[in-house]
């Protein structure tokens, strides 16, 4: 598969409301099904009539006259009428002979709980998998699967699973669609632990193997389902980049939070990183910067996935999650107990939220309401005094409410003999306000309904400090992200000069260079757009002195060599050089390090000296899922020690370029500190869409790129690359067929 997906047709998908229809069948046959409810295949039925469903169910089994008082058949042809869904459940080498009978039964999905197919991960495994699909493509079937363990659709009360979590009793209804790739994680752990926390799903839909519906349709589906406020996704890998974008674009369209969980992050970048921005690049971090880019949350374990889904569902429903920009720096939070507000303060402070300080007006309102004085700061620790009172919870949080600077309200809530009486108040004040209520219950209660009724409500709960700060961060960047554009809806079309770049890099590959050299890395750069420095490449001493003196000391010398890409390592990079001698020694110097090193000629090149100012990296990987990933970081300890960068998938808009910049740590440093003078924001901005827009229309030929250092040129004030590698994918792979098509 091409990594950058350009070259590969796009593929059919059905529309999200005929997919819809698959999964409301009003007739099921089980094919293998058992009388045996502890056996996989004896579970389904059950599930079936546990959870309410309301259409005809035909076990088909020829060894039982009947299972759980349904009338069994020996085989699908056998069962009356047209049947609207399959669940297959023999031994992987019996379906065909099932779906040759599909065809007469009108039969539209076959969800295929077996395993023994391509999982098996050998050829024969992939030869049955590849003949399913094609005799079900012939008897007009989609399927579901294989190796999956089926669907629950809470709208329509259908649960075809054979799932030990299916066993909960009256499943409710909620407002999250989770469709995953992995039984184990979306039938099992994610669907029993939400339903502990009383958290619960318009949806849930396992795709297995993936055979013929995957992730991206089942998506797409959700996002259009009236029922379904969030979409939550596990993923295992992407296989179709500009689907998985276009799914998650078509959820921002809609209002629709997505979120994601996804195994196996670092697993994806296993390819040797040649430069610096490769080995920055790692695969968690690539995954991350895609969901911030396309506006999905990415959660990191199984109860921050579905709670934090779980909240931006109440908010979707109670009509806040549009309502503010930025609502992570304006937090407010009280508790009677000062070990929890630290703890908190703590949690939010490393997620990034902020508490403005409290008006006057709030703090004059703050002693009215607790009866007592005091320099109220926030987060707000109500003290001792204020037990035995029920009704300041709710006094309190609604001062908070009221201050203009105040857009989240926590209370923090512990232990006692009943809460509910406060929760009453959140809900009630949460209704009422425009701003957002979230309650933290680290502890419980012995009598009332307090729980039942936060449960039911709008308002979102979690049991620890450390979670709903993770919560609130992920909301933040939900509501950033909604501000953005289509990540590449300005993405410019290729010019000249890119056109001109992409010939020589051709002519590269095909005579077989895995990379280039500074000297052509930085030719090809700067005929993107790049500034670089002033250099000449000289073959013997006297060619350096005389390149030296054309240039202007002082100079840099450095060794030029095909096969070396890391010159510093080798001790053949001499900076500072102020006279002809010292150059001459440098050359002696840099040839005989390059003999040693690697076999062939080498050459030096002079350069310029810069007066170096803020340092920078900035550069391009090849991520194996998304292809070419640009990356920025901090020069200096910000990169080698703190890992300072932002990344973006290629191409992107002049706003996520701007982003990129706004999303280092250090980025204060930009802006000119102890005398330094402040880097242009937007030349740099340009540079990376330029970088951007390069590495896209090239994604075929380039593994990485690195322009390490970028820096501030203190003379002119400008940005310019002092040193560059490019470093190309495996010869001749460019693609003859792909042509650039020119902006006027």
């Amino acid at each position: 598969m091409d990594l950058n997906n350009q070259l590969m047709p796009a593929r059919a998908r059905m529309a999200p409301a005929d997919v819809a229809g698959l999964f409301k069948p009003k007739s099921i046959a089980v094919v293998g099904a058992s009388a045996n409810p502890e056996r996989f295949s004896g579970k389904i039925i059950p599930s079936l009539l546990r959870q309410g469903y309301g259409g005809a169910i035909y076990p088909v089994n020829p060894g039982r006259g009947n299972i759980g008082g349904l009338a069994c058949y020996p085989d699908l042809a056998a069962v009356p009428g047209d049947v609207d869904c399959v669940v297959y459940a023999l031994a992987a080498e019996h379906i065909g002979a099932v779906l040759d009978q599909c065809r007469d039964k009108r039969v539209r999905l076959m969800v295929v709980s077996s395993a023994g197919f391509a999982e098996r991960g050998d050829a024969q495994g992939v030869a049955m998998q590849e003949s399913m699909l094609a005799r079900a493509r012939a008897a007009g079937v989609r399927v579901l699967g294989p190796n999956c363990i089926g669907f629950i659709n809470m709208v329509s009360r259908v649960c075809v699973s054979s799932a030990a979590a299916a066993s909960w009793p009256d499943i409710p209804q909620g407002g999250i669609g989770l469709v995953s790739q992995s039984g184990g994680l979306g039938l099992a752990t994610i669907l029993y632990s939400a339903l502990e926390d009383g958290i619960s799903f318009s949806h849930i839909v396992t795709t297995g193997n993936e055979a013929d519906l995957d992730t991206i349709d089942i998506a797409r589906y959700l996002i259009a389902d009236a029922a379904t406020d969030v979409v939550a996704m596990t993923v295992e890998a992407v296989r179709d980049k500009a689907a998985f974008f276009g799914a998650l674009q078509e959820a921002k369209a809609a209002g629709k939070p997505v979120v994601v969980l996804k195994s196996g992050r670092t697993e994806l970048g296993k390819t040797m990183a040649a430069s610096h921005t490769g080995a920055l690049a790692g695969s968690a971090a690539v995954f991350e910067a895609v969901c911030a880019q396309y506006g999905a949350i990415c959660a990191n374990d199984v109860d921050d996935f579905y709670q934090i889904a779980a909240m931006l569902a109440k908010l979707r429903r109670a009509g806040k999650l549009g309502t503010f920009a930025n609502p992570g720096a304006h937090c407010a939070a009280l508790s009677i107990s000062g070990g929890h507000i630290g703890l908190f303060a703590d949690h939010a402070s490393l997620a990034g939220l902020a508490f403005p300080a409290f008006s006057g007006r709030t703090q004059a309102a703050i002693a009215r309401e607790l009866g007592f004085e005091g320099n109220f700061q926030n987060p707000l620790d109500t003290t001792a005094r204020t037990i035995g009172d029920d009704g300041f919870w709710g006094r309190c949080a609604s001062v908070l409410l009221d201050d203009a600077a105040i857009e989240v309200v926590v209370p923090i809530i512990t232990v006692a003999r009943t809460y509910e009486a406060a929760i009453r108040d959140f809900i009630d004040i949460a209704q009422k306000s425009g701003k957002i209520v979230v309650v933290v219950w680290a502890g419980g209660d012995f009598e009332g309904e307090g729980r039942r009724l936060l449960m039911q409500s709008n308002v979102p709960v979690f049991r620890t400090p450390a979670r709903a700060a993770a919560a609130i961060r992920a909301l933040d960047s939900y509501c950033r992200g909604r501000g953005r554009g289509s990540p590449q809806a300005a993405a410019h079309a290729p010019d000249a000069s890119l056109a001109q770049a992409r010939l020589l890099l051709q002519e590269y590959a095909a005579a077989g260079r895995s990379a280039l050299t500074e000297r052509e890395s930085k030719h090809i750069l700067h005929l993107v757009g790049f500034p670089v420095t002033r250099e000449l490449s000289a073959e013997s001493a006297e060619q350096a002195v005389a390149a030296a003196r054309s240039i202007g000391y002082p100079v840099a010398l450095k060794g030029e060599h095909p096969q070396i890409l890391h010159k510093t390592e080798l001790g053949l990079v001499f900076l500072g050089l102020e006279e002809p001698a010292a150059v001459s020694q440098a050359f002696a110097q840099a040839m005989a390090g390059m003999s040693r090193a690697a076999p062939g000629p080498g050459k030096v090149l002079v350069q310029e000296m810069a007066d170096s100012g803020t340092e920078l990296i900035l550069g391009v990987t090849s991520d194996p899922e998304f292809g070419p990933v640009v990356v920025l970081g901090l020069g200096g300890i910000f990169v080698e020690i703190l890992r300072d960068v932002s990344m973006r998938v290629a191409p992107f808009d002049q706003d996520e370029a701007m982003g990129m910049i706004d999303g280092l740590r250090g980025g204060r440093l930009l802006q000119g500190v102890r005398g330094q003078a402040a880097v242009d924001r937007g030349e740099l901005a340009r540079l990376l869409l330029r970088l951007s827009l390069f590495a896209h229309v090239n994604a075929d030929l380039i593994r990485e790129i690195d322009v390490n250092p970028l820096v501030l040129d203190k003379r002119n004030k400008g940005l310019l690359a002092l040193d560059a590698l490019i470093v190309l994918k495996q010869a001749g792979a460019a693609a003859p067929g792909l042509q650039l098509e020119l902006a006027e």
